[in-house]
C-alpha cells in the first residue's frame, strides 16, 4: 500500500472526492520492468505470503520500511512478525527465486502520527543474514538530495488492478525531487519541511498521469541511482497516483540517527529518537486542522472527508445514515468506531454519487454496508444500488428509534466478539427524544465500541429492556441527570443488571454533560484499560465539533470514526458563543492535537483558538 492522504489544511482543510478505482491507479505509474539484478537490495514486502509492501535491506538482519506498513490506524502494531516475510534479490517475487527472510521483530518508530502519517518508518529485524550488499543510506553529507535538482528513481511490486493483485515484476520510475514551498503548491500542504521529502509531477488528468509511486510501493525506496544507490526516501503517501499531487517520502536524512540506534543496539524499541524526528512541534503546539468537504456545511460531504482522512487504506465495512434524521442514525457511533466510516443519504433520502464512490474506495465486492432506519427513512432504492454493486446489505430498522438502536447494539456485539456480552460489558443509555447526548458519547462508544441504547424518560424503553436482559451488561452509562433518564427508568435498569451498574454522566446542560464524558474518558477509562490494550492512556487529539445546530447531528456523528481510531475527546461549541468552561477544563493541558469538524459556520478560528489554547493549559483549571 501507499497511504491515500487526502490533503490537510492548517486552520482549513478541503477534501476532494476521489472517483472509484481503476485499474490504471495501481501500479509505479509508467513503470518499466527492471533488470535482473540490479536491485538486489530491494524487498518484496509479503504480508502471509501476499506482496503488500516494500523495503530496503540496509544490514545483513535488517529492513527498511514505512510505519503504515505495519501498524494500524491507531498506531499500534498490525502485523506480528509470524505474519511477515520478505523476498529479496529478485525482480519477480512469485517465482521463489532469491532469498527469503523471516521477520524476528518489527519495531515502529516510536514518533510515528498514524493520522498524518508523519515519521512514517520501521525497521524489521530478520531471522536469517542475507548474502545481498544492503544499499548505502543518506547521511548528514547528502542532505542535498532531498531538494532539486535531484532526479530520483523509485522501485516497487504495486498492485496492478482494483482487485489488489500485486505485480510480479518490480517496476521502477524516475521522478525529480521538487521543493517544499513547489510540494505544498502542488496539492501537499500538510508537509512536515524536516521529516518529509516530495517527488513527481502530476498531471492533472486521470487519463496521462506523470511519473510516480502508488499502492503497492508503500516501505520502498527512493534513491539516488548509480554505481552506488543511495536511498534517501521511503514511499510514504500521496494522492491519486500521478495526477492530483506528488508522491511523499520520509527523509531518510531525518531518521539516520534512530535507524543506525536500533540496528547497532544502542537504542532500544520505544526509545525516543534522539535525532531531529524528535524535535518538531506537535500535541498543542501543532497547528489545528478542519475536516471539511467544500465549504464544511453540508454534512454528506463532511462524512465524505472524515472517511477519506481515516480510513486511507480500506474498511472493513461502511455504515449509511440519513444525514437529516437523527432517530434512526444515533447508535451508529459504536457500529462504525474503528471498523468503517459513517455515511450519508442526503436530505431527499437520495445516495448521492460522491457517497457511493467513498463506498467503493474503501470496501471491496462482498463487504458489508450497514443501512440504519427502515424503509421510510432510507428507501429501497438506495439498498437496491448498493447490492448492485456486490456489497452485502444489512438493513438495521426497527419499528422505531428505540427497536433500531437494540438492533445496532447487537450489530456491534456481533463485529466485535461474534455476539453475545457487549464490548467491555458495558452499554450507553441515552435520552431518545433528543441527540446531543447520544451524538457527544462517541468520543467514548466509537473508541471503545459499546453500544448505545435508547429509552424515554420515565420508563424503560422495551428494546433497551430485552437487551438489558438478554446480555446483562455489567455497566450501564446513563446519559443526563433524572430530567432526562427519570429516576423510574434508573429503576428499572437497576433491577435487572444490579445496584452498582449505573454511571451517570450529567452537567448542567449539553456542553457540560460532553465535558463529563471527556473527563470520564480521560481519567477513568483510559487509565483503566490501558494495561488490557496497551494504548495510550491520554487522548491524541481534541475535536472541536458544533452541539447546537439543527443539523449538527450529522456532522458530530460522522466524526465518530475520527475518534474511533485516535484516541480522544470532543469540544462542543455553539455558534459564536464562548467555549464553555467545563468544555475548556475538561481538555485541559491535554497536549492534544486540535482538530474541527466543518467550516466557521460551525466551528469558529475563536472557538479552535480557545480550544488550543485549553490543550496547551492555558485559560483552563489544571489538567
Amino acid at each position: 500500500m501507499r497511504r491515500l492522504i487526502i490533503p490537510l489544511l492548517t486552520v482549513a482543510m478541503a477534501l476532494a472526492v476521489l472517483p472509484a478505482a481503476t485499474a490504471e491507479d495501481y501500479h509505479i505509474v509508467n513503470g518499466t520492468p527492471a533488470a535482473e539484478g540490479a536491485y538486489p537490495w530491494a524487498a518484496a514486502f509479503l504480508f502471509s505470503n501476499v506482496q503488500g509492501c516494500g523495503g530496503s535491506v540496509i544490514a545483513p538482519n535488517w529492513i527498511l520500511t514505512a510505519a503504515h506498513c505495519v501498524a494500524d490506524d491507531r498506531g499500534q502494531p498490525s502485523v506480528t512478525p509470524p505474519e511477515a516475510t520478505f523476498r529479496v534479490n529478485t525482480t519477480n517475487w512469485t517465482d521463489g527465486s532469491g532469498e527469503l527472510l523471516t521477520a524476528a521483530e518489527i519495531i515502529i518508530h516510536p514518533a510515528y502520527d498514524a493520522l498524518l502519517t508523519n515519521n512514517d518508518v520501521a525497521l524489521v529485524r530478520t531471522n536469517e543474514a542475507t548474502t545481498v550488499t544492503p544499499v548505502r543510506l543518506a547521511g548528514p553529507d547528502d542532505l542535498a538530495l532531498n531538494a532539486p535538482p535531484t532526479q530520483a528513481r523509485v522501485i516497487g511490486w504495486g498492485t496492478i488492478g482494483t482487485d489488489q493483485e500485486s505485480s510480479e515484476t518490480l517496476l521502477q520510475v524516475d521522478v525529480p525531487v521538487l521543493s517544499d514551498d513547489d510540494c505544498r503548491g502542488r496539492g501537499v500542504p500538510q508537509l512536515v519541511d524536516d521529516t518529509m521529502v516530495c517527488a513527481g509531477e502530476p498531471s492533472g488528468d486521470p487519463n496521462n498521469p506523470a511519473n510516480d509511486s502508488c499502492q503497492g510501493d508503500s516501505g520502498g525506496p527512493l534513491f539516488l541511482d548509480g554505481a552506488d544507490p543511495v536511498q534517501f526516501g521511503i514511499v510514504s503517501f500521496g494522492g491519486e497516483c500521478g495526477v492530483d499531487s506528488p508522491g511523499v517520502y520520509s527523509q531518510v536524512t531525518t531518521y539516520r540517527e534512530w535507524i543506525d540506534g536500533v540496528v547497532g543496539d544502542q537504542i532500544q524499541p520505544g526509545d525516543p529518537d534522539p535525532g531531529p524526528a524528535d524535535d518538531q512541534p506537535d500535541g498543542a503546539e501543532a497547528d489545528p486542522v478542519r475536516i471539511l468537504g467544500g465549504d464544511g456545511d453540508d454534512p454528506v460531504a463532511n462524512a465524505i472527508a472524515v472517511s477519506q482522512l481515516v480510513f486511507q487504506t480500506g474498511a472493513r465495512y461502511g455504515v449509511l445514515a440519513a444525514s437529516n434524521n437523527f432517530p434512526d442514525a444515533l447508535g451508529g457511533s459504536a457500529l462504525a468506531g474503528y471498523y468503517g466510516p459513517l455515511l450519508y443519504v442526503d436530505a431527499q433520502g437520495n445516495l448521492p454519487q460522491a457517497t457511493m464512490s467513498e463506498l467503493l474506495r474503501v470496501l471491496a465486492p462482498g463487504d458489508t454496508v450497514y443501512v440504519l432506519g427502515g424503509e421510510a427513512v432510507i428507501g429501497p432504492e438506495v439498498a437496491a444500488a448498493l447490492a448492485a454493486e456486490d456489497f452485502n446489505v444489512v438493513r438495521l430498522g426497527g419499528a422505531g428509534r428505540q427497536q433500531t438502536a437494540a438492533l445496532v447494539a447487537e450489530a456491534v456485539n456481533q463485529e466485535a466478539n461474534g455476539g453475545g456480552q457487549p464490548p467491555f460489558d458495558s452499554v450507553i443509555i441515552a435520552y431518545e427524544g433528543n441527540w446531543p447526548d447520544a451524538v457527544a458519547v462517541g468520543q467514548i462508544s466509537a473508541w471503545w465500541g459499546i453500544p448505545v441504547l435508547l429509552t424515554p424518560t420515565d420508563t424503560l424503553g422495551g428494546p433497551a429492556r430485552d437487551y438489558l436482559l438478554a446480555n446483562e451488561p455489567s455497566t450501564v452509562v446513563v446519559l443526563g441527570g433524572t430530567a432526562v433518564i427519570g429516576e423510574s427508568t434508573r429503576q428499572e435498569i437497576e433491577a435487572i443488571t444490579g445496584e452498582e451498574s449505573l454511571v451517570e454522566l450529567a452537567g448542567a446542560g449539553r456542553h457540560q454533560t460532553s465535558a463529563e464524558m471527556a473527563l470520564l474518558n480521560r481519567y477513568e477509562l483510559f487509565p483503566e484499560n490501558v494495561s488490557v490494550f496497551d494504548f495510550e492512556a491520554e487522548p491524541e487529539v481534541i475535536v472541536v465539533a458544533n452541539l447546537r445546530r439543527d443539523d449538527a447531528f450529522a456532522h458530530v456523528l460522522a466524526v465518530s470514526p475520527l475518534l474511533g481510531n485516535f484516541p480522544g475527546a470532543f469540544a462542543t461549541v455553539d455558534g459564536d458563543a464562548p467555549v464553555a468552561q467545563e468544555v475548556l477544563d475538561a481538555v485541559c493541558a491535554l497536549d492534544a492535537e486540535v482538530l474541527a469538524i466543518g467550516g466557521p459556520a460551525l466551528v469558529t478560528d475563536a472557538a479552535i483558538a480557545a480550544v488550543q489554547q485549553a490543550s496547551a493549559g492555558q485559560g483552563c483549571a489544571a489538567g
